[in-house]
């Protein structure tokens, strides 16, 4: 399986507007037009998932949204993606959706997503800016399964969208 594990866009401050709560928290305008030259990345990189896993905090849903308008597709929420998820959660979540899926696209939160993506490799450290993307070979879903196939800054993403 194909993981492409993508970091929500530029979100609002966790400030008056959301109550100084983090949940509620939107993607802001400008992050919103970036995520979508951002997909128009991926599109052009061919990345169409089979499906598309989302945390269900307001600013990975819109990603996702924006990422499956463009890609194609229909989010699902799953609550073990919110902040503090884990390879185990990853893999529980995982474990329910249709097997034969080849390219799985997963929109999350930092720092998990780097901690997932260290432990699929067994080592390292990746960056995941707001709107990066990282695809991984996954073989196993257990530490060092897998391996990496690349890794896109979303400025990267963008431009690639132009």
């Amino acid at each position: 399986m194909e993981l492409v594990l993508v970091r929500h866009g530029v979100a609002e401050d966790a400030g008056p507007a959301t109550g100084g709560r983090d949940e509620p928290r939107r993607l802001t305008p400008d992050g919103a037009t970036r995520m979508r030259a951002a997909a128009e990345g991926l599109l052009t990189l061919g990345l169409h998932p089979d499906f598309v896993l989302t945390s269900p905090l307001v600013r990975c849903a819109e990603t996702a949204r924006i990422l499956c308008d463009t890609l194609g597709g229909e989010p699902i929420e799953d609550d073990r993606l919110r902040p503090g998820m884990g390879l185990a959660e990853l893999a529980e979540a995982l474990a329910e959706q249709p097997a034969a899926a080849g390219r799985v696209l997963v929109c999350g939160h930092q720092p998990d997503l780097s901690e997932v993506t260290s432990d699929l490799l067994g080592g390292g450290r990746i960056e995941f800016r707001k709107g990066a993307a990282v695809v991984v070979e996954v073989r196993e879903l257990r530490p060092g399964g897998a391996f990496l196939r690349a890794a896109y800054p979303p400025a990267a993403l963008r431009q690639l969208g132009r």
